[in-house]
């Protein structure tokens, strides 16, 4: 069911927004505009849902409100989808619309959706890149199938329709790309089946692309050697790139603190806190902030300190490393596109560290997030506490984080066991 309620909001003056509410999702609408008379925050009376008295044109305000906030009450009694769903029908009842909701428009409504939801540092979270590539990809299909993809309509979408779609990237494309394909769509129809256009339940025999169980990157760990090598080489003689050392201290710094790359880049020092007389950098992770129920606790030793004095001059905006700052983020074309740049060139500098290191595979910087996980289980550190320091289940550090190959330590102790 939708809540609905009125609520002050922001720091400049008096600000009134409608608020609706549903398992997670909300939708803010400012009517500040509508109210009339000079009003100041002492004016409004939350628990009662009006002005008082007092209050500049308070029974004319006070109208204002019930008028506006009675049709998004009628609209809920019966809406059984989503918040965004019900704005979206009530906004084509509204504007007499006979048009239909179409396919493209319902990915670019999911797209606008998704700005909605944005970080503390103003960046939308999650990701909709995914959502656009799907729309070019389907174009590309009907295009090439000699359909009119704009005039589709979302409740029109079939099985039928999505496996042909897979069967033309097979055929076309080499299966090149359907992977991210099958996963767009299954998230569009879900989407879709909360706004009461299309039941999920219909599609669940289409041939989706199944992801491997684990991660193919499980056993794909630094020895505690290779560590110390990577710590004191000399980096000049693989790279002439200015980054070296920046880049070294990061992957120093994710090793110690087994974080992953976009975390360790938003880590400001206003998460650092004193617990039991010891600095912890205490954060949700960007990725499932609103899943996480305890939020990541990582010690800070002596080593994670004398990064964060090496890089504290050249950092901006509170962030522990120069890498991110408020006008990169204002200025950025590309949604975390400055997280995604310092990745994107930090990888091509580790394939060239990890030849060096004698690495097997190539070196990529969530590798000293699994090194740290499996280090730190091997050491006999308990899982769950593993777990929640990472941000991750048990379950994760068993399929996708800890290498048992490459834990030598627990080897060593089962051959020393192994006396009957």
């Amino acid at each position: 069911m939708i809540t609905i309620n009125y609520q002050m909001f922001g720091n400049k003056g008096f600000q009134l927004r409608l608020r609706l509410y549903q398992d997670g999702e909300t939708k803010f609408i400012n009517v500040t505009k509508m109210l009339k008379g000079s009003i100041q925050k002492r004016h409004w009376n939350q628990r009662k849902q009006l002005f008082i008295p007092s209050c500049p044109f308070s029974d004319e305000n006070n109208a204002i409100l019930v008028q506006f906030r009675q049709k998004y009450d009628e609209f809920a009694i019966n809406w059984t989808g989503s918040v965004f769903g019900m704005v979206e029908a009530m906004k084509e009842s509204a504007q007499g619309c006979t048009e239909q909701m179409t396919l493209t428009k319902f990915i670019h409504l999911i797209v606008e959706r998704l700005g909605d939801n944005k970080h503390a540092d103003g960046t939308i979270k999650g990701t909709f890149e995914g959502y656009l590539k799907c729309d070019r990809r389907l174009h590309e299909f009907c295009k090439a199938r000699k359909i009119n993809y704009s005039k589709i309509l979302i409740k029109e979408v079939s099985p039928t329709f999505i496996n042909d779609v897979f069967d033309w990237i097979d055929k076309t494309r080499g299966g090149k790309g359907k992977g991210y394909i099958s996963s767009m769509l299954h998230s569009i129809i879900a989407k879709a089946e909360d706004d009461n256009y299309l039941k999920a339940e219909d599609f669940k025999k289409c041939n989706w692309h199944k992801k491997i169980k684990g991660s193919k990157q499980k056993c794909h760990t630094l020895t505690e050697e290779q560590c110390q090598k990577f710590a004191s080489m000399d980096l000049s003689e693989v790279s002439s790139s200015k980054m070296n050392e920046l880049y070294r201290d990061f992957c120093l710094f994710i090793l110690y603190t087994g974080q992953s790359a976009c975390d360790a880049i938003s880590l400001r020092y206003s998460d650092v806190q004193n617990i039991g007389g010891i600095s912890h950098f205490v954060f949700r992770r960007r990725k499932i902030a609103e899943k996480q129920s305890v939020p990541c606790s990582v010690p800070i030793n002596q080593e994670l300190d004398t990064i964060m004095r090496k890089w504290s001059k050249l950092s901006k905006d509170g962030y522990i490393f120069p890498i991110r700052n408020k006008t990169k983020i204002k200025n950025q074309t590309t949604n975390n596109g400055d997280i995604k740049h310092f990745i994107g060139k930090l990888n091509i500098w580790l394939k060239k560290v990890g030849k060096a290191l004698g690495c097997p595979f190539p070196l990529h910087s969530y590798t000293f997030r699994h090194t740290a996980i499996t280090h730190y289980i091997s050491k006999g550190v308990p899982v769950i506490y593993v777990a929640n320091m990472m941000g991750t289940s048990v379950d994760n550090c068993e399929k996708i984080y800890y290498n048992n190959q490459g834990d030598t330590s627990s080897r060593n102790k089962v051959m020393a066991a192994m006396k009957f």
